[in-house]
């Protein structure tokens, strides 16, 4: 006898959610109803395909559940075992088309992002209330990595720091200094919690003296793959605090995690201007900031 290429239900047009929706009596009665049909149209008395007829009587004779109603189940279990195959394979392809579509729109919108951060259109630098500026205590975890077994016990502070942030102006002092420094072209992007990242993975690194150093910075594309994702455009205690530098735009700075975080009144940063001895790479125009000093 000659061996059909398809399973005997397919030369019929029954899907395979077709054949799964009725018992094998009914379903039969369909074939049944269906081979009539098809022998009409092919029959080469009727000018028909003979080729054609002839599949249709063996696809019949193969599923004739009147004569052979083992071969009729039997041709049915295989063809119902296409449907898990199919359905399977369909919700895999429909996943793999969502997470490319996803990942692509991913990517796009963390590099708009990063757009926004680097021309400074957005809102990241208002953190502070009116006529308020964040005074913030950090711990330069960089520091203490590299350079933690060479600093005694009793000089512990060296790690430590302070930051004041205001409109336009960033200032920094180690403890180590005696005088805060402006920092020219800097500007505070945001802060990612702790448990979020383990930033010195993704540092950029330097082999001195036959040993690996962390610098302060990661590369532009780095964070934008690896760290933007957890980014807020708020300064939090706990958390890793982050920079941009215009002068440096492919670098992004990790300042160290904020410890404590104080607001203090426009009159009292002007105090401590007045007060203390800024180094003048400064942030603003040197008439502004001169005539600030002055007050």
């Amino acid at each position: 006898m000659k061996q059909l290429k398809r399973n005997p239900f397919e030369y019929f047009g029954l899907t395979p959610q077709i054949v799964k929706e009725f018992d094998d009596e009914t379903l039969f009665k369909l074939i049944k109803h269906i081979y009539r049909v098809l022998q009409l149209k092919h029959h080469p008395d009727r000018g028909g395909d003979p080729k054609r007829a002839l599949e249709l009587n063996l696809a019949f004779e193969s599923i004739n559940y009147d004569k052979n109603p083992q071969s009729f189940q039997q041709f049915k279990k295989q063809y119902l075992e296409r449907l898990s195959r199919k359905t399977l394979k369909k919700q895999l392809e429909d996943l793999e088309t969502q997470y490319r579509k996803l990942t692509f729109q991913h990517q796009i919108l963390k590099e708009r992002f990063w757009y926004y951060i680097e021309k400074g259109n957005s809102d990241l630098n208002e953190l502070y209330k009116e006529g308020l500026v964040m005074k913030i205590k950090v711990f330069d975890i960089i520091s203490h990595i590299n350079f933690s077994d060479y600093v005694s016990f009793k000089k512990k502070n060296y790690f430590f720091k302070e930051l004041i942030l205001s409109e336009g102006v960033i200032l920094r002092k180690n403890q180590s200094e005696k005088r805060y420094t402006c920092l020219k072209g800097y500007r505070f992007i945001g802060s990612i919690k702790r448990e979020y990242l383990e930033p010195w993975n993704l540092m950029q690194r330097d082999l001195r003296e036959e040993r690996f150093f962390l610098k302060d910075f990661l590369l532009k594309d780095t964070f934008i793959r690896e760290a933007l994702i957890f980014l807020t455009p708020e300064v939090r205690v706990n958390s890793y605090l982050f920079f941009f530098h215009t002068a440096e735009p492919e670098k992004v700075f990790l300042e160290g995690i904020a410890l404590k975080i104080e607001e203090i009144t426009r009159l009292e940063f002007l105090n401590l201007l007045k007060n203390e001895t800024v180094e003048q790479s400064l942030d603003k125009p040197q008439q502004e900031i001169k005539e600030v000093a002055e007050l």
